[in-house]
């Protein structure tokens, strides 16, 4: 082949090559940022374009001050993939507007007390990609205990709260999602409510934590709560059992079950993960915990177990209260067949007090 016909050629080959490259780099390029947005967060793009789509509809009918009525629905397809990119960064935010009070442990307003924190909120950066900011926040309880975080944008908010003298009761919620399926909806109306401790409050606890090896074969065990013992008969605070398969052949099914009982008292689990147990209520307590509360069956050998599990409890017909938390496991391993692992704080004083 003549010199001047395979230049000609690579020429060609070359301008095909630009041709397709510039036509599919907007068509590429930008989707694959969108989808890896889309990835890492929840959030819709159609929903985003719509929105932006509608926007961009009522600005210019209002600069026009069109009167027809046969308007057009809006056309998401029109906008740059630079547009639906930031389209969808930018519809992770939203307005967040909270409002919290701030009690004592008795329930009474607190006043003066310092709320901080930031939000989280979501941009473009310049090279078309994303990120977040933390732009902090602030305020101060009032004489009646309440506090507003106003006119903020983003899809989190994190606050801390201090007073002098004064803590925070432990397991206390401080982040509150504002976007995806746990958006949280803020009412002046119906505030968060933050309770704070004297720090000059002690109560005498017994506190304890025990790891007792027992056999599951349904046999009662009696713990005292005061002693930190266990015994399979006698005077105590709690009765409890597990019953399964001693020599399991493995594969088998087998019956797995386990009760906890309260002796002249009751139990108020505690299932919510930001509830405190500095202060144990009076009412709703059962004398029995069950588990499963279905029957349930597992292969042999196969540990089973109740998973750590929080309760108040009301001892000795209300004359005591503290809270436990207390796991039951069968097997425990080839030498231990049962275990029940227990932690415990008891006011002996009859207060319902519970910080120690």
């Amino acid at each position: 082949m003549k010199p001047y016909f395979k230049f000609i050629l690579f020429c060609a080959i070359s301008l095909a090559i630009l041709t397709l490259w510039f036509y599919h780099r907007e068509e590429y390029l930008k989707p694959s940022l969108v989808a890896h947005i889309s990835n890492a967060t929840t959030f819709s793009a159609q929903n985003a374009l719509a929105r932006r789509a509608a926007e961009q509809q009522t600005s210019t009918n209002a600069e026009t001050s069109s009167t027809t009525a046969d308007l057009k629905a809006p056309q998401t397809n029109s906008f740059t993939p630079q547009e639906k990119f930031r389209a969808l960064v930018e519809d992770k935010n939203t307005a967040i507007n909270f409002w919290g009070l701030v009690v004592d442990q008795d329930g009474n307003p607190l006043g003066g007390v310092t709320i901080s924190g930031n939000t989280r909120t979501w941009y473009v950066t310049d090279t078309l990609g994303f990120d977040s900011r933390f732009p902090k926040v602030s305020a101060i309880s009032d004489a009646n205990g309440k506090f507003s975080i106003l006119n903020s944008n983003g899809d989190d908010l994190t606050i801390n709260i201090q007073k002098e003298g004064y803590e925070l009761e432990p397991n206390a919620k401080r982040g509150f999602g504002y976007h995806t399926s746990e958006r949280f909806v803020a009412d002046s109306n119906n505030p968060i409510v933050f309770k704070m401790w004297r720090t000059n409050i002690h109560e005498q606890l017994i506190i304890g934590e025990k790891r007792f090896h027992v056999v599951p074969d349904g046999r009662p065990y009696i713990i005292d709560l005061m002693r930190g013992t266990i015994a399979e008969s006698g005077e105590g605070d709690l009765k409890v059992w597990i019953k399964y398969q001693i020599n399991a052949i493995g594969g088998q099914l087998y019956d797995w079950s386990s009760e906890v009982d309260v002796i002249d008292g009751g139990l108020l689990q505690e299932k919510d993960a930001f509830s405190s147990m500095y202060f144990a209520p009076v009412e709703r307590y059962s004398p029995t915990f069950q588990y499963p509360e279905q029957p349930q069956q597992i292969k042999g050998r196969q540990r089973g177990s109740t998973h750590p599990c929080r309760f108040f409890v009301k001892l000795r017909n209300g004359k005591e209260y503290g809270r436990i938390s207390i796991e039951l496991i069968a097997p425990y391993n080839d030498q231990i067949p049962g275990m029940i692992h227990l932690k415990y704080a008891i006011n002996p004083t009859g207060s319902r007090i519970l910080k120690p």
